[in-house]
């Protein structure tokens, strides 16, 4: 009996050890170090697994929780940015973490569709003033936000924005298009009917007719917010379904910027490339009959994106030739020549990493005579980078980035059909929706309003943290209050607690992460100058690399970014001579101003704002603080260490 017992603990015992880790687990408190650019003094995240949430302030003045990958959003900091990171690793329980994580995830979501509800009621009430513009043609009605807020996505492939002329093409080029729209065509009325197209069309005229402004609810704190269809997406929709059927009716090419042809010979569509476009056609026809027969409300947007795919790939069958659309989105930042000559080296090493990656997955569509309409679009995104990249050869302006996964080649509002509603039923609807914004501004306001001490990054991230822990808090027990259920919560969950009044400077919360919460481990994590200038010393003199990398006149690793102020030198690693560093960085600073003042006329202020950002930048070295460390715009993901990211 008693060997019986004695089984039964150990077999307890054991399980109580094998369980413990897996019940345990772990979150990471992430400092970043203070740069020019945003979060200049700093900034604060925090990490599960692989998605780190951090707050940011919005030009409204509100601030917003976002979500990233860790990769992501260490490329973004440590190397374009150059920023330290100092990471630590917080144990907890299980559902300690699961609960931390939960109320991240819930505020991220709920934030996303608060903004959303703002974003399109704004929409509503430039639809409705747009109405009331076409029905009264009175200019008191006019919105000049209208048209960059009312877009048809994808109507751009085939038709010019209103008041412009088309973007013609070859005639011959253009026969051919038409004739796969009309191939197009003949197979989509084999599968639904020869009249399909016409029912269709008259079904969703009827639609628009029908349509009337929505209800906008009320928010809610305790729920989650309800999703609304808006009046304007509604007639937007609905329009773009009725330009996807008038594509496939009226057979109109590709207008000459929504696609390009690789002629390259390394380009050549070979025998077995040939056979995976003529499979991803045929995909493609079943996606676009599906569509026009689809519920969904944004149908018309897949259908005109397949159908210019489709033309692409009916091109390349016939140039032999890759065709590809363009997919660069409206908004996609645009660079000169002098942006980016300096750094011609490293735009070629982003060329060959994109060619690397376009060649790959060609070659494997060869291998496995199969390619996914997802695949694709991965091979088309970087098809427009390569080649948009390839423009720096002859000192062209670019797009540096902007390639969009579903490509929306918008235009704004044209003449069409429009809903049957009388001037009265609009105006009531407009002072409606106006008082619906002001209510669900008000309310976003109170509680995502930014202020540099009481609401900022760091706050905002305790804030959350703190509500996750009072959770389970009963506002009818008297014998705590909410905020001393809290701290308790937190000293037995993480180890201590973090006061947020007292905590919002970065610096100085992560300093207390380490000395009250359960650290088990803290790691500092190099920026990218910080890396590269390690693998410089390893190889090469130690005194010869730090004079020569001190200042940006005689830097190997460092060319001037004209997104950075100017300045002379580098302070983040000379503490010693930061100073006296300092004082050359401040002179220079007031010497941009200067020359700024006189050549205002010419660059819109813009040296006299680099200058005065550089002596901001400038002025705390000379109290031994660093904050400018310069940036690096044309780094690739790929120079991105993941082993470093890894390592928990």
């Amino acid at each position: 009996m008693k060997l019986h017992r004695f089984c039964i603990h150990v077999a307890v015992a054991g399980l109580v050890f094998l369980s413990s880790p897996a019940s345990a687990a772990a979150f990471n408190y992430l400092y970043i170090e203070a740069s020019e650019g945003n979060s200049s003094g700093g900034h604060a995240a925090i990490r599960f697994d692989d998605a780190i949430y951090h707050y940011q302030r919005l030009d409204s003045g509100l601030i917003r929780l976002f979500r990233q990958e860790t990769s992501e959003f260490h490329f973004l900091y440590r190397y374009l940015q150059n920023r330290p990171i100092h990471e630590s690793r917080v144990a907890v329980s299980g559902e300690t973490f699961d609960l931390l994580e939960d109320q991240f995830k819930w505020q991220f979501l709920t934030q996303e569709r608060q903004f959303k509800l703002l974003d399109d009621i704004r929409k509503d009430r430039a639809f409705i003033r747009h109405l009331l513009h076409r029905l009264t043609a009175d200019n008191i009605w006019f919105d000049a936000d209208a048209s960059t807020m009312l877009q048809l996505k994808g109507v751009g492939f085939f038709y010019p924005e209103p008041g412009r002329q088309p973007q013609l093409i070859d005639s011959k080029l253009a026969r051919q298009q038409s004739l796969s729209i009309r191939n197009l065509r003949q197979k989509i009325e084999q599968r639904h009917g020869p009249d399909f197209l016409q029912r269709r069309r008259e079904q969703i005229e009827s639609q628009i007719k029908a349509l009337a402004p929505v209800h906008w609810p009320a928010l809610d704190r305790k729920k989650f917010p309800a999703s609304v269809y808006s009046f304007a997406d509604g007639y937007l929709d609905s329009l773009t379904a009725l330009y996807a059927i008038k594509v496939l009716v009226e057979e109109p090419s590709l207008q000459s910027d929504a696609f390009f042809l690789a002629n390259q010979k390394a380009f050549n569509v070979s025998e077995a490339e040939r056979r995976v476009l003529l499979d991803l056609r045929q995909q493609l026809e079943t996606s676009l009959a599906k569509s026009l027969d689809s519920n969904r409300p944004d149908w018309g947007y897949a259908a005109l994106v397949n159908t210019a795919r489709y033309i692409a790939v009916d091109a390349s069958l016939h140039s032999g030739y890759w065709v590809f659309i363009d997919d660069f989105a409206e908004h996609s930042e645009r660079l000169r020549p002098d942006q980016y000559l300096d750094h011609r080296g490293q735009i070629r090493i982003l060329l060959g990493e994109v060619r690397a990656i376009l060649d790959r997955n060609l070659q494997l569509a060869a291998k496995r005579q199969y390619l996914t309409e997802a695949e694709y679009s991965l091979i088309e995104r970087k098809a427009n980078r390569y080649f948009e990249l390839l423009k720096t050869e002859k000192s062209r302006d670019i797009r540096y980035n902007g390639e969009k996964a579903l490509p929306d080649k918008s235009i704004g509002l044209s003449e069409g059909l429009l809903p049957d509603l009388a001037q009265k039923q609009l105006t009531q609807a407009l002072s409606a929706l106006d008082d619906s914004e002001n209510k669900l501004l008000q309310e976003l306001t109170q509680d995502y309003r930014y202020d540099l001490i009481t609401h900022n990054c760091v706050t905002e991230l305790f804030r959350t943290i703190n509500q996750a822990l009072s959770k389970a808090y009963r506002s009818n027990d008297k014998l705590e209050s909410l905020e001393a259920f809290t701290i308790k919560e937190s000293e037995k969950r993480l180890g201590g607690y973090v006061a947020v009044p007292y905590n919002f400077i970065p610096f100085v919360s992560y300093q207390s992460v380490l000395s009250r919460y359960h650290v088990t481990q803290s790691r500092d994590l190099a920026s990218y100058r910080s890396l590269e200038l390690a693998k410089l010393k390893a190889h090469q003199n130690n005194v010869i690399v730090s004079l020569r990398e001190s200042n940006t006149v005689s830097s190997r690793l460092y060319t001037y970014n004209p997104d950075d102020a100017l300045f002379v030198f580098f302070t983040d690693d000379n503490w010693l001579l930061r100073p006296v560093f300092g004082l050359f960085n401040t002179a220079t600073g007031i010497g941009q101003s200067v020359y700024g003042f006189f050549s205002w006329p010419l660059d819109s202020g813009k040296n006299l704002k680099s200058g005065a950002t550089g002596i901001l930048m400038s002025l705390p070295e000379l109290v031994f603080f660093n904050m400018r460390k310069g940036s690096y715009k044309y780094l690739s993901f790929q120079q991105l260490s993941k082993a470093e990211l890894s390592g928990d």
